[in-house]
């Protein structure tokens, strides 16, 4: 699994840790189902990179 790290700010930390708090769920399972859904959303598994670099 890789991680990515990324800035918020203070206000939406405290909001997104609030909101995990209550709804008894980790920040880490909120922000990989944003992730997953901006991915299937954007049709992310049609994106194919092809390297025409010389071998």
């Amino acid at each position: 699994m890789k991680r990515v790290t990324f800035e918020l700010s203070d206000e939406l930390h405290k909001k997104l840790k609030l909101l995990c708090y209550t709804e008894s769920v980790s920040i880490g399972h909120i922000l990989r189902e944003c992730v997953a859904d901006f991915c299937n959303k954007h049709d992310a598994h049609l994106i194919e990179l092809i390297d025409k670099r010389a071998r």
